[in-house]
């Protein structure tokens, strides 16, 4: 009487590493909750996105991504101190992927002027309130990697409402762009925190996703460490 939903966390992380490199941004971060499975796969996209942008702009040479694992999915001193140390040594994003983790990120990142990445949700807002409470200088959040929870909960129960629920019963549906939009990046004006990357490269990279030209892969020999194809240098950092 169960109906799992998965989602291809590999395709928003894509979108969000390739859409911080066309925007100008070269020193990046990843810092990943614990390494469960989706949090693997929002790492893994990621990387493969900054290499790709970074490869169109022929700057593979020059970009380069940090990537941790906090080993917990809220804020602790010792994660602050790591994104501090990553934020004084020129690091300008982090991708921030682990629940209550990005506190520590953004903590040091208003300390350093750096950004973040939000994740799971259009966190843009709380980069808002920050501001408005006095608790940031500026809004950290350049973007977030989204995952579409409602619209996949109203999928499965609209396969019930229609009486067709044995079609999805005791399977595990995987949500991604080949099924609708059900991951990608907040694209409200109010959330498009971008300059220079523009909505139509935004929807084009995304339909490219969409109909298979470009395909992200989520598998790996050592899944925590994704290999490129390219020259960026990526700092796994235990």
């Amino acid at each position: 009487n169960l109906a799992a939903i998965n989602f291809r966390e590999e395709q928003c992380g894509y979108l969000a590493g390739y859409a911080v490199v066309k925007e100008g941004y070269t020193k990046l971060g990843f810092l990943g909750g614990m390494a469960v499975p989706a949090v693997v796969r929002y790492g893994y996209g990621f990387v493969q996105g900054v290499n790709a942008a970074a490869t169109e702009l022929n700057i593979a040479d020059q970009v380069s991504v940090k990537y941790v694992y906090g080993n917990k999915f809220a804020p602790a001193p010792e994660i602050t101190a790591v994104m501090d140390t990553w934020y004084a040594n020129g690091t300008e994003v982090v991708f921030a992927c682990g629940g209550g983790i990005w506190t520590s990120a953004a903590e040091a990142a208003d300390k350093h002027d750096g950004k973040l990445i939000g994740v799971d949700v259009d966190q843009n807002y709380l980069g808002v309130e920050g501001v408005e409470s006095g608790k940031y200088k500026a809004n950290p959040f350049v973007t977030s990697a989204m995952k579409g929870l409602g619209a996949a909960v109203k999928n499965g129960l609209d396969t019930v409402n229609a009486g067709d629920w044995s079609t999805i019963a005791g399977t595990s549906g995987n949500f991604g762009l080949e099924e609708g939009d059900y991951v990608g990046l907040p694209t409200d004006e109010a959330s498009w925190n971008f300059s220079t990357f523009t909505l139509d490269e935004y929807n084009t990279v995304l339909e490219k996703i969409r109909n298979g030209e470009i395909k992200v892969d989520n598998t790996s020999d050592d899944a925590t460490k994704p290999t490129t194809s390219s020259n960026i240098t990526v700092d796994y950092q235990v």
